[in-house]
């Protein structure tokens, strides 16, 4: 009887260290877990985390060429004309800093702290750094457009509902994954091409289909201020 307990707990040791090893070596160099961990890194608020797996600067700067592409033909997404398309493309970079800013303050979800003390004319007194912040973020909030997409980027709020491997070649993936936005309470389709780093990390360096999504996100948030204005004139006839 002994012999048997002993034989199944050796056979037990043996599937475990299987599984193990099938994790460590195959599971963990995959882009699923990759998309495992950027869900971790903005549960946790961990900025390392998701850059590891996320190529902010590549990412938007593609996403951004897509978006001027689609404004210099004409095709009026997100309030981008021609003109609007022109404006984006002389501050590319600015633009794309306040973008992976913007999203890294959502994975981040920085909380407001106690008031500094004030200075000698009775103000809070600032860092340089809040100071330099604060004027920054003066100038991206003077540009219409850049707001609006900054608001669009905050990831603090997305789930990953669904991911598929559509197609892998080489070092690169297509993924499409299925982004729920609990705010608005709706699904997003979004197209990902992810490459092996070094380590077999795989990281998002493109959003293929990134105008589409931020079009479709941007009627959803109009239609979620039309549905709040309405049930907020619905309230307000039904108190009187």
């Amino acid at each position: 009887m002994v012999g048997i307990f002993k034989k199944l707990f050796i056979g037990l040791l043996i599937l475990l260290v299987l599984c193990a090893a099938f994790f460590f070596l195959y599971v963990v160099k995959t882009p699923h877990y990759s998309l495992y961990q950027i869900h971790k890194a903005v549960q946790t608020h961990d900025t390392v985390l998701f850059e590891r797996h996320v190529d902010l600067d590549t990412m938007y700067s593609k996403g951004l060429n897509d978006l001027i592409s689609s404004g210099l033909k004409g095709k009026k997404n997100i309030g981008v004309d021609l003109f609007a398309a022109g404006i984006i493309k002389a501050m590319k970079p600015m633009v794309v800093s306040a973008m992976k800013d913007a999203t890294l303050d959502s994975v981040r979800k920085v909380k407001s702290k106690q008031a500094p003390a004030p200075d000698n004319n009775g103000q809070p007194a600032q860092t340089e750094k809040e100071a330099l912040k604060k004027q920054k973020n003066k100038i991206e909030n003077s540009i219409p457009l850049l707001q609006k997409l900054k608001k669009m980027l905050d990831v603090s709020n997305l789930k990953i509902k669904d991911g598929s491997v559509v197609k892998t070649e080489n070092n690169s993936a297509a993924i499409a994954v299925i982004l729920h936005d609990e705010e608005l309470n709706k699904d997003f389709t979004v197209n990902l091409r992810m490459e092996k780093q070094a380590g077999d990390i795989w990281q998002i360096k493109e959003i293929t289909n990134f105008v589409d999504v931020l079009t479709e996100m941007n009627d959803a948030m109009k239609e979620a201020v039309k549905k709040a204005a309405k049930e907020s004139v619905q309230n307000k006839k039904e108190q009187k």
